[in-house]
């Protein structure tokens, strides 16, 4: 049985001022208008990580690397 879920390519973690959203690829915090996604509140966090993995599965020429 194929599965057609991907894997998301931004997570949340946890930090020492709140939640970060990392990019998978690179291992680094997910940047947005020069704006490292650290210290946010968790549902920000997964929020932020849920749209941007929502645009890379897309395709959004924005997040390709």
């Amino acid at each position: 049985m194929s599965s057609d879920r991907k894997i998301d390519r931004f997570t949340v973690r946890p930090d020492r001022a709140g939640w970060t959203v990392y990019d998978v690829w690179t291992g680094e915090p997910a940047v947005i208008a020069m704006v490292p996604q650290t210290g946010l509140s968790e549902a920000d966090a997964a929020h932020t990580a849920d749209l941007l993995s929502r645009h890379a599965q897309g395709g959004h020429r924005s997040l390709r690397q």
